[in-house]
């Protein structure tokens, strides 16, 4: 019994003491690399990727070595195909919502971090560019049949330096998209996003 009062004692003072959530907000952008996974075969012979920005804000809640990290993005998605000379390019901006489990490590004043969660994107703008001539994916010239909702998963790592309450971060990582976006009746084709993200940013500890 004693054994057991000594074993458990510890543990229920553990219980007992409340974890502190450690609270950053702040502020990140980069640079997208984009391109796209598809069984289509009506595509261009040669399917390439396209660069974009990304950026926005975030905010995240600490909790000794794990953290939750919602995020607010706006991401610039989508491909470039080439065909006997000509280029084409599909632009899809988006509006991002991921959230992030961390696992963080704690080297003095750095920090690295590596992380995973899902991530849901809504469409803000789409166009096609041909021969340097920009449609609108919604005009007749420039149509494109898809679905305007994306979701899918990010897995990651980033390396955190401290200076005080101020925090210099270093982020990338690779978003994997689950959600087919060819919406055409009657099909089994397939698109669906597929983003290496790398983002420089600062954040504020509460």
């Amino acid at each position: 019994m004693k054994t057991f009062v000594r074993m458990a004692l510890p543990l229920a003072l553990l219980i007992a003491v409340p974890v502190q959530a450690q609270t950053t907000i702040g502020v990140k952008g980069g640079i997208n690399v984009a391109n796209i996974s598809t069984s289509a075969t009506d595509l261009p012979d040669v399917i390439d990727s396209k660069t974009g920005f990304v950026g926005g804000g975030f905010v995240t809640f600490g909790f000794g070595l794990l953290a939750i990290q919602p995020e607010l993005l706006y991401s610039q998605k989508g491909f470039k195909a080439e065909e006997l000379g000509q280029t084409a390019q599909l632009g899809t901006n988006y509006i991002e919502i991921p959230v992030l489990l961390k696992a963080q490590f704690k080297l003095a004043m750095l920090r690295p971090a590596i992380y995973a969660g899902p991530v849901v994107s809504f469409e803000t703008g789409c166009n096609l560019d041909v021969l340097g001539v920009s449609f609108s994916c919604d005009d007749d010239e420039g149509f494109v049949d898809r679905k305007t909702t994306d979701w899918g998963a990010a897995f990651g790592a980033n390396l955190d330096f401290f200076l005080g309450p101020v925090t210099l971060l270093l982020d990338a990582r690779y978003q994997l998209g689950l959600a087919n976006l060819a919406d055409v009746a009657d099909s089994d084709e397939s698109v669906k996003n597929r983003v290496w993200q790398i983002m420089a940013g600062v954040g504020w500890t509460l």
